[in-house]
C-alpha cells in the first residue's frame, strides 16, 4: 500500500545473540540482545585487554580483630584456616586503591575501596581446599567495573564516591553516598621502601593463595530464593599468569585510622546496615599499613566457580596478544 513499508525483522543472529555465535565463549550480560558486551575482560570484537601500562596506587591497613567479631560474615561452608597459633585473631585489610590507564575504559580510571579478610578457607564438593582471603564487599565509584564485576565475576560491588587527597608523607581516602560519609581513612608518615611490596596477607593469617568469593543472584518474583548461590575463587598464580605487575614505588607508614559512620536510614538508605556491620569490628591492633604503586592491572578472568567440575578455559597472556 502506498505510503507503507514493511521493515525487515531483526533476527537474533543479526545481534550477537545466534546460538552458535554465543557459544564462541564471548561475555555476555544485559542487555544481551545487542551481542557480546566490552569491559575489562574483552573488547567490543573479542580480543583480551592489555592491561601491561595500567597502574595502580592503593593505601592500606592491615590490623587483628578477633575471630569472633567475623564469623557472622562468612557465608556457609566458609571458615577460618586452623592455624599453629593459639591466638584467636583474625587479620583484615581495609584497602583504597586507584587504578588508571586503563584500556577497556580508554586510559581512563576509577577508585575502589576494599574490605579483606585475611586466613579464610572453603572446602569444595570434591574436597579440594581453597585457602586464600574472603571478600565480603567493595565500593567503586564508576557504573561499569560494578556491573561487570557483579555480572560476569560475582565481586560483591557497591557504589560510592570515593575521594583520594594526598600530602608529603600522608594518605587520605573518604567514601560517602549522596553527600553523607560512611568512611574516613588515613595512613601517616609514610616514608620510602625498598624492594617489591609483599601481599597484603600476614603470614600469621594463614595459607593466601587467591581471593574468595560468595557469589548470590536472586530469583525474580520469588523473594530469598537464589537464582545461583555459589563460591569464587581468583587463584594469584593464574592471574600472573595473565599479567605481571610489578611495583615501581612502596611506601611503609608508622600510624593508620580507619573510622566509619554508620549513620541512619534516611543518610544511608541502602548502606546503613553494612556500614553498621562494619563499625561493630574493633580495631585490637594495628599490624602494618603503608602506599603501594604499581604497573600492570589483572582482569581476574581466572575467577571460577569452585564446585564447578567443567574444566578450566585456556588463558592467553595478554603479552602474547598481536
Amino acid at each position: 500500500m502506498k505510503g507503507r513499508f514493511r521493515v525487515p525483522p531483526i533476527t537474533r543472529a543479526a545481534v550477537g545473540m545466534d546460538p552458535a555465535v554465543k557459544s564462541n565463549r564471548l561475555h555476555h550480560r544485559m542487555p544481551a540482545i545487542f551481542g557480546p558486551f566490552p569491559g575489562p575482560r574483552q573488547s567490543f570484537d573479542g580480543h583480551r585487554r592489555d592491561g601491561s601500562s595500567s597502574t595502580s596506587k592503593e593505601a592500606f591497613i592491615t590490623f587483628k580483630t578477633p575471630k569472633s567479631a567475623l564469623v557472622s560474615l562468612l557465608p556457609p561452608g566458609f571458615s577460618f584456616q586452623d592455624t599453629s597459633s593459639s591466638d584467636q585473631s583474625a587479620y583484615v585489610t581495609l584497602a583504597s586503591k586507584r587504578l588508571d590507564k586503563l584500556e577497556w575504559l580508554a586510559f581512563r580510571g576509577y577508585n575502589i575501596v576494599s574490605f579483606y579478610i585475611h586466613g579464610t578457607q572453603y572446602v569444595s564438593s570434591s574436597g579440594v581446599v581453597h585457602k586464600g582471603t574472603f571478600l565480603p564487599v567493595l565500593w567503586e565509584d564508576l557504573a561499569d567495573p560494578i556491573i561487570s564485576g557483579r555480572e560476569e565475576l560475582g565481586f560483591p560491588k557497591l557504589f560510592a564516591d570515593i575521594s583520594i587527597s594526598e600530602t608529603q608523607g600522608s594518605y587520605q581516602m573518604s567514601a560517602s553516598w549522596q553527600g553523607s560519609p560512611f568512611l574516613n581513612f588515613s595512613v601517616g608518615d609514610l616514608r620510602a621502601a625498598e624492594g617489591s611490596a609483599p601481599g597484603l596477607a600476614p603470614s600469621e593469617a594463614g595459607t593466601d593463595d587467591g581471593i574468595l568469593l560468595h557469589r548470590y543472584m536472586p530469583t525474580t518474583g520469588r523473594p530469598g530464593v537464589a537464582e545461583i548461590e555459589y563460591p569464587v575463587v581468583v587463584p594469584y598464580a593464574a592471574e600472573r599468569k595473565i599479567q605481571q605487575s610489578s611495583t615501581v614505588r612502596r611506601f611503609v607508614g608508622s600510624s593508620g585510622e580507619v573510622k566509619w559512620s554508620p549513620l541512619d536510614w534516611h543518610s544511608l538508605p541502602t548502606l546503613h546496615h553494612i556500614i553498621k556491620r562494619l563499625a561493630e569490628i574493633p580495631i585490637t591492633s594495628i599490624v602494618a599499613c603503608g602506599l603501594t604503586e604499581k604497573v600492570g592491572v589483572a582482569d581476574f578472568s581466572s575467577a571460577r566457580h569452585v564446585d564447578n567440575e567443567l574444566p578450566d578455559l585456556p588463558i592467553t597472556p595478554s603479552s602474547n596478544l598481536n
